[in-house]
């Protein structure tokens, strides 16, 4: 009975943290800047902000990159450079939502590669 009620408070307290404002709330005290993506030369790079106002990283951010620049076709692909870790719980919501649909590669990867960083291009945030 003890298990019982330990595992019915366990997913209550997955699921409140995944409701959309709290998840969000808690992933801008908590995670804040910890979500970064970047294409193959870095000539794309994003830090996802967590507010309840703004919304999250998504296909058209990267079809704008690729419409405004016109990047080599190797350097289409956007990767998330995070790993996703399955007990952050708060974060399951954004993993589902988001993480999913990019691949992961690692900042080291990438680096040895990137473009000359230009700091008015609104495609570069770091």
């Amino acid at each position: 009975m003890k298990k019982k009620r330990i595992a019915i408070a366990a997913i209550i307290v997955i699921a409140f943290t995944n409701l959309p404002v709290i998840s969000t709330v808690l992933m801008e005290k908590i995670d804040k800047d910890r979500f970064r993506y970047a294409n193959n030369d870095a000539s794309f790079t994003y830090i996802q902000e967590f507010d309840i106002l703004r919304g999250w990283i998504s296909e058209w951010t990267v079809r704008g990159f690729i419409e405004d620049q016109s990047p080599k076709q190797e350097d289409t692909e956007v990767f998330r450079l995070y790993r996703i870790n399955p007990f952050y719980f708060w974060r399951w919501r954004y993993y589902i939502l988001v993480s999913r649909k990019f691949r992961y590669k690692s900042w080291r990867e990438i680096e040895p590669n990137r473009a000359l960083f230009v700091s008015d291009n609104m495609w570069q945030h770091f």
